[in-house]
């Protein structure tokens, strides 16, 4: 089996996975010969694809993590907010869990907007326990993350639907209603006798950061016990490659990255570690694209997340990315069409309302976290921001579009760096363009470098948010009075 984004799936394709909406009782089973209208119906509800069968990808042979009988019973006892089911399916869980020798999140789920807040709290609660499993938690406690995990969201259900799955920016108000989820989720499970302490508290702040920069009490990691950690950061994953109506989701690969860029910020080291170990990067039966620009499928992983074994398209050539001696590694996953010219995302309880047009800001990072943190350090001065995840794509943006008015570009990138890239930028004739490098290096040859290809600015990382806005709004102001 193979999987397709819906965006290019074709009537003819025959599935090789059931595809459910529970909520409208939509199945179309395994074996179902796909055709417009129901390619129609995925577009439109939200999927982000389907595994359908390939000559390509016959030897592909994806295994569940839980049972499909477990997954929904799970799904079930959350939309009910059914306590005792989710006592007793969480034990069912971590049986299911542990009787696996390994596990590994392989399989992509198929989820419709309808279904999303149930299915996000069954995925949270596998992630969050397959993680604690990999961390060498008792028994007793990946009982506790799984029972944390379906219940932490519960709280949302009161949420009305027209907030949740908005489009556009949250005003204040609707802000805070999603905010106060948590506080909700906690309520619902207070009374129980059988939900334990540290379930409860997991459940109260798994919008908690390692910082004390998250919601709802800003405590910071001495405050929070692992499960409340484990959670936070599988709820997060799980966000982040998800689609919404106000967003597209992530690459695995891509959200692997940003929770390893909020290691000690947002995230806990450990966990983020283990995460590493279980989580894929690029799941099996998924398309991706090699160093030497071929093209390949996943078929199975090895002990290295990101050096999977691929099937390169077309032919019948096997290659172990983890043992290989040319040297080759997966440059772009085929799960998503790349679109450097997005705005980084914000997750779903962290949309902000639209602030009035100012100069546009072209930030270049190959870190997400990194596009992150400095999208968010310029946001009170309300720029307009265009996060691009390498000089390749900065040089094709500024070509098909034009130039915004000020970049600031990560020097460190791998393939073009920011010294190139600002040199072929200054080629295409935009001299006065302003241009801040952000560099880990203060050194001499690194300072010349940046004068050469005529840089207004360059700051040593790690610099302060109030310091990046002075002077991006000092670059900007010289600029337009020139």
């Amino acid at each position: 089996m193979r999987f397709i984004r819906t965006s290019n799936l074709k009537p003819g394709m025959v599935l090789a996975r059931d595809i459910i909406n529970k909520n409208s009782s939509f199945l179309l089973k395994k074996g179902v010969t796909l055709n417009a209208k129901y390619i129609s119906y995925l577009d439109i509800k939200g999927y982000i694809g389907a595994y359908i069968f390939d000559p390509d990808s016959e030897d592909i042979d994806l295994e569940d993590s839980i049972s499909a009988f477990t997954r929904e019973e799970g799904i079930d006892a959350v939309e009910n907010k059914d306590i005792e089911r989710v006592i007793n399916t969480a034990q069912q869980m971590v049986a299911e869990i542990l009787s696996r020798k390994h596990i590994n999140m392989d399989v992509l789920d198929l989820r419709s907007y309808d279904d999303y807040t149930y299915h996000h709290s069954v995925n949270v609660a596998v992630y969050a326990t397959a993680i604690g499993k990999a961390m060498g938690l008792t028994e007793l406690q990946l009982i506790q993350l799984c029972q944390a995990g379906l219940c932490h969201d519960m709280g949302k259900q009161s949420i009305p639907e027209e907030i949740l799955n908005k489009p556009g920016a949250l005003t204040d108000a609707e802000l805070e209603t999603v905010r106060n989820h948590p506080q909700a989720s906690y309520d619902i499970i207070y009374d129980n006798p059988e939900i334990t302490a540290p379930v409860r508290q997991a459940v109260l702040t798994h919008h908690e950061n390692e910082n004390g920069s998250g919601y709802p009490k800003g405590l910071d990691g001495n405050q929070l016990n692992i499960i409340s950690k484990i959670i936070h950061a599988a709820d997060v994953y799980d966000a982040l490659i998800s689609k919404r109506p106000y967003k597209e989701p992530y690459s695995p690969a891509d959200a692997m990255e940003y929770l390893m860029g909020g290691r000690s910020i947002l995230f806990n080291d450990a966990v983020v570690d283990a995460m590493c170990k279980v989580i894929p990067s690029y799941p099996s039966a998924t398309e991706v694209i090699l160093s030497n620009g071929e093209h390949a499928l996943v078929v199975r992983q090895t002990g290295d997340p990101t050096r999977p074994i691929v099937k390169v398209l077309g032919s019948k050539e096997y290659i172990n990315l983890s043992q290989d001696n040319r040297n080759l590694s997966i440059v772009a996953s085929g799960i998503l069409e790349p679109d450097y010219s997005r705005e980084v995302e914000k997750l779903n309880d962290a949309r902000h309302n639209v602030r009035e047009k100012k100069p546009t800001v072209m930030l270049v990072d190959d870190s997400l976290m990194n596009l992150q943190q400095t999208s968010q350090a310029l946001a009170p001065d309300g720029y307009e921001i265009i996060a691009l995840q390498s000089g390749l794509a900065a040089l094709n943006y500024i070509r098909d579009k034009g130039a915004p008015d000020l970049i600031v570009m990560d020097i460190m990138m791998p393939t073009v760096d920011g010294i190139s890239t600002v040199s072929s930028i200054r080629k295409l004739g935009y001299t006065d363009l302003p241009v801040i490098f952000l560099t880990a290096k203060g050194d001499r040859e690194t300072i010349m470098k940046c004068i050469l290809v005529q840089a207004k600015d360059y700051i040593i990382k790690p610099v302060r948010p109030v310091y990046l806005r002075g002077r991006v709004a000092r670059a900007l102001n010289e600029s337009l009075e020139r």
